[in-house]
């Protein structure tokens, strides 16, 4: 079952430019079904990017890009700056 928590993951790891792969999501503990969480973030207004890629063994994959967040909300680099 997916929680809150797993988007929470997902997000802070998007937001962080991490590697975010369902490989790397299930290894990291941040949630077992990468695509319906990445749905669930889109529906809520967070722009993020499919990249279809390859493995050097020639498997397929796709690994997940934040594009931008919805509008009102905060991104850790906006709370940083106002810090400064």
């Amino acid at each position: 079952m997916k929680t809150k928590n797993s988007e929470t993951k997902v997000l802070n790891a998007l937001r962080r430019k991490m590697r975010v792969t369902r490989k790397t999501a299930i290894e990291n503990g941040w949630c077992e079904n990468l695509t319906a969480t990445i749905s669930d973030l889109r529906k809520k207004g967070y722009v993020i990017e499919a990249v279809k890629a390859t493995t050097p063994e020639g498997v397929p994959y796709t690994r997940y890009r934040l594009v931008a967040s919805p509008a009102g909300s905060i991104s850790p680099s906006a709370t940083s700056k106002k810090a400064a």
